[in-house]
């Protein structure tokens, strides 16, 4: 296996112990001995955890992403594809709010994250051009709210519906509206 391969090979084993086991789980030497090789392999790609989880959750920025690409761009279709993303894969959703853990990486994740809200805010304005940049990144914020409920479960404890809830926040006119 190659130098990339094995990158690669890595970057994915820790994607399942994120997903299966959540952030405190990925550490380089499981990540290793889910791939088959030393302890120490991964320290060439990866020399401490955080080069790892930076990496690894700019990766999923840009399965998010990927996500989003797949939308029509509409703000709608956008927030229920971040929500689904936060409730399908709760542990990549916290990691990718973690720049505590991200900051030392050197990998950079706000080139990755700051375009998708600047993809919200476009895509918001662009349907909604009476409301501001702002206006358009506090209802982002609600949305965030929301997937961040939908990836604890929170929702459900007090019985509230995601679609309803996203309705409401992005209904146009004044956000407090209706609520």
């Amino acid at each position: 296996m190659g130098e990339d391969g094995l990158r690669h090979q890595l970057l994915d084993a820790a994607g399942r112990i994120l997903d299966e086991s959540g952030i405190e789980a990925v550490t380089i030497r499981e990540t290793a001995r889910q791939c088959g090789v030393s302890h120490g392999a991964p320290r060439r790609h990866f020399p401490s955890r955080a080069v790892l989880l930076g990496h690894l959750a700019k990766r999923v920025a840009g399965e998010l992403a990927e996500e989003f690409d797949a939308t029509d761009g509409d703000p709608l279709r956008l927030a229920e594809v971040y929500v689904a993303f936060a409730a399908r894969r709760p542990h990549a959703f916290d990691l990718l709010l973690r720049h505590d853990l991200l900051e030392a990486s050197g990998a950079d994740l706000r080139s990755t994250t700051l375009p998708l809200v600047a993809r919200w805010r476009d895509a918001w304005c662009a349907r909604h051009p009476a409301d501001s940049g702002t206006d358009a990144l506090v209802r982002l914020t609600a949305v965030h709210g929301i997937a961040s409920l939908v990836s604890h479960r929170a929702h459900e404890v007090v019985g509230l519906e995601p679609g309803e809830l996203l309705g409401r926040v992005l209904r146009s006119g004044n956000f407090s509206e209706g609520m």
